[in-house]
């Protein structure tokens, strides 16, 4: 008689209910978990002791003189929230820019989402913070509030916040972690898209269409070092970036030239935090994360990208989420963004068509950008969709090879065409943890990767 195999259950969240999706004990090569570090004591000590040590310029205290107009960018929603109502750190930074004698009123706060909409931008930043300084939204459609600073090598039109330009000092803080677009979050980052114009962004997120995936990459990440020269040509004086843990509390500080304190900060403790050392496997587990469930669009980006990258070239990907809404929310009609329509026919004309659309900008790059990176992993590997709110028909429609409600179905599909020794690698965790807002930070796990 045959012995039952061993399964390991992975709880996750399944149109507001829970799910426990089955897996192989004898299988499982590889788990992709974040690796947590213990919080910072001090958060603030360690803010300034890096902006007074930083990693090639100055520091702090002997770039500012008295009466400098300063320019303080941030953007990033966990950084907001340090900044403002959750840690108050922005208080604390503005206490030491006056000792250093900058006046709260030569400092303006600029929000820097890109092209983001961001309308709780007040909110995040919390009222304590704007009653001291005077603090704008960049708004990357609004022509007349932009400076041109020329073109970039690789040929991108920059155009940057005038408040930006015309200050005497230009001093971000931010967040790393792993993101396509860039490889990673942080550094020049806040600049470009932060606070570029839509044209400028345009041009830069063109180029997804490269045959190369970005994620995790840095000097080798074309569109970063993209970015990081409209940066440099907009004049970021000193960035500040912080690394968290899963509950979003801080575990390091890094500051300096964005370049250099961006990769000190990869190469010490970024890595470790967010990827996990593996062999690309025969079969990978994908689930988007809690919040991303509901919509089969919103599980694209970074998570199908980290998946290709754990796979083999002939490996297949099990995309699991109950996707009840169907394809995307219903659209903002004030977005100036893809609408969902739009987006769902591009997806199923394929990479060919959107690169198409995007060069002759009949669509919003920027959007279109990241449904051609999907979509090209659909391309580039096998994708099975475990899915309630997708019909097999469908989701064939849309480029995935095979569909079914059943995750034990796709498993046993995928194990079929494998063989029963394949070996599976899943970004699904036993013990997801959520920070403090409510937004889980482990949908961002990836494989190793250096470069």
């Amino acid at each position: 008689m045959e012995t039952q195999q061993a399964m390991k259950q992975y709880r996750v969240n399944w149109n507001g209910e829970t799910r426990d999706l089955a897996i192989p004990c004898a299988n499982v090569a590889a788990e992709l978990k974040m690796t947590d570090f213990p919080p910072l004591q001090d958060p603030w000590q360690a803010i300034v002791t890096a902006m007074e040590n930083p990693i090639g310029c100055p520091p702090l205290s002997q770039s500012l003189k008295p009466g400098n107009k300063v320019a303080l960018l941030t953007g990033d929603r966990f950084t907001d929230q340090m900044l403002g109502s959750r840690d108050g750190l922005g208080l604390r930074l503005l206490d030491y820019l006056n000792k250093l004698g900058i006046r709260d009123e030569d400092v303006t706060c600029i929000y820097a989402p890109g092209s983001h909409p961001s309308p709780q931008w007040q909110a995040m930043l919390g009222p304590a913070l704007l009653n001291r300084v005077h603090a704008i939204r960049h708004d990357c459609f609004d022509e007349q509030s932009l400076t041109y600073l020329g073109v970039t090598s690789r040929c991108t039109p920059v155009w940057i916040n005038k408040a930006v330009i015309d200050a005497d000092f230009r001093l971000a803080i931010g967040e790393i972690s792993p993101n396509v677009h860039g490889g990673w979050c942080g550094g020049g980052k806040i600049i470009l898209p932060g606070v570029a114009g839509w044209d400028t962004i345009e041009h830069n997120h063109y180029g997804v269409v490269k045959d190369i995936n970005t994620l995790g990459l840095a000097d080798g990440n074309h569109m970063r070092r993209d970015m990081e020269e409209g940066a440099r040509m907009a004049g970021l004086d000193m960035k500040v970036d912080l690394l968290i843990n899963r509950k979003a509390e801080i575990v390091d500080v890094y500051a300096g030239d964005f370049v250099a304190e961006h990769r000190a900060a990869l190469d010490s403790r970024a890595r470790a935090i967010w990827m996990t050392k593996m062999e690309p496997a025969d079969i990978y587990v994908l689930y988007p994360g809690e919040g991303f469930e509901k919509h089969l669009s919103s599980s694209f980006f970074i998570r199908i990208e980290g998946a290709e990258l754990g796979t083999k070239e002939d490996g297949i990907i099990i995309l699991a989420l109950s996707a009840a809404g169907g394809w995307a929310p219903p659209a903002n009609p004030k977005d100036r963004w893809l609408s969902p329509a739009q987006g769902y026919e591009l997806f199923q004309a394929g990479t060919a068509e959107i690169a198409k659309q995007m060069v002759r900008k009949a669509v919003d790059v920027r959007g279109a950008s990241i449904l051609y990176t999907a979509r090209r992993v659909l391309e580039r590997r096998k994708v099975f969709l475990v899915s309630d709110g997708i019909q097999p028909g469908e989701a064939r429609a849309l480029g995935f090879h095979y569909a079914t409600a059943c995750f034990a179905d796709a498993m046993a599909a995928a194990l079929e065409e494998k063989g029963k020794a394949a070996r599976i690698a899943t970004n699904i965790l036993a013990d997801p943890v959520t920070n403090p807002p409510g937004r889980p930070v482990t949908w961002r796990v990836m494989p190793w990767r250096e470069g």
